[in-house]
C-alpha cells in the first residue's frame, strides 16, 4: 500500500518492461510481485471462503498468486482458496530455501532445497470453494525442473536448465 499508485511504482514497472532489469523478492517480497497477493490466511485442512485475504500487489506478475514458506507452514489450502477466488490466476507455492526464476518466454525454473507447488484452477467451472479439488491441476516441482507458466504445463527439463550434480 505504500508503493501502489506512486510514480516510483509506475517507473519501476516501465523499467521492468523496457530493460533487462531483474526483480527479486523473498517471503512477502516474492508474494508482492503479483497483481493479487495473499496478505492473510489460515492454515486449515481444507479450502473455505474466509481462509484467505487478498490484496493488490505490485503487479509485475499478471495472473499469478505466490505463497511463501509453503510446505513448512502447510499453506496448500489457502493457495487453493486464493486460486478458487481467481481461477484465471496460477497459484505458486514456494518452499523455504527455494526460488523460482521466471523468464519473459513463460518458463519458470525451480532452484533450491525444497519444492514449488503449482495450483492451476483454469478448469474450474463451478466455484463452491470447498468442492474445487476435482478441477484443480497441481504440479510439485523440485530443483532443476521447469514449467511453462503461460501455457500451464510442465516442460521436459533440458540439460541447460539442470544444475550439475556435485556428489
Amino acid at each position: 500500500s505504500t508503493l501502489g499508485g506512486t510514480e516510483f511504482a509506475a517507473r519501476l514497472r516501465k523499467m521492468v518492461r523496457e530493460t533487462d532489469l531483474v526483480l527479486a523478492g523473498t517471503s512477502a517480497g516474492a508474494a508482492g510481485m503479483s497483481t493479487s497477493m495473499i496478505v492473510r490466511g489460515e492454515t486449515t485442512s481444507r479450502p473455505y471462503k474466509s481462509a484467505v485475504r487478498l490484496s493488490p500487489g505490485l503487479g509485475f506478475l499478471k495472473n499469478i498468486i505466490i505463497d511463501q514458506h509453503f510446505s513448512e507452514r502447510g499453506r496448500i489450502s489457502r493457495l487453493v482458496t486464493a486460486v478458487s477466488y481467481n481461477p484465471y490466476n496460477l497459484g505458486i507455492g514456494i518452499d523455504e530455501n527455494t526460488a523460482i526464476i521466471l523468464d519473459g518466454n513463460g518458463v519458470l525454473r525451480v532452484l533450491g532445497e525444497g519444492t514449488v507447488t503449482i495450483v492451476d484452477g483454469s478448469a474450474i467451472s463451478f466455484n463452491e470453494i470447498a468442492e474445487v479439488a476435482e478441477t484443480i491441476r497441481m504440479h510439485i516441482l523440485r530443483d532443476g525442473l521447469v514449467y511453462q507458466y503461460l501455457e500451464r504445463h510442465p516442460l521436459q527439463p533440458r540439460t541447460e536448465f539442470l544444475l550439475p550434480d556435485l556428489d
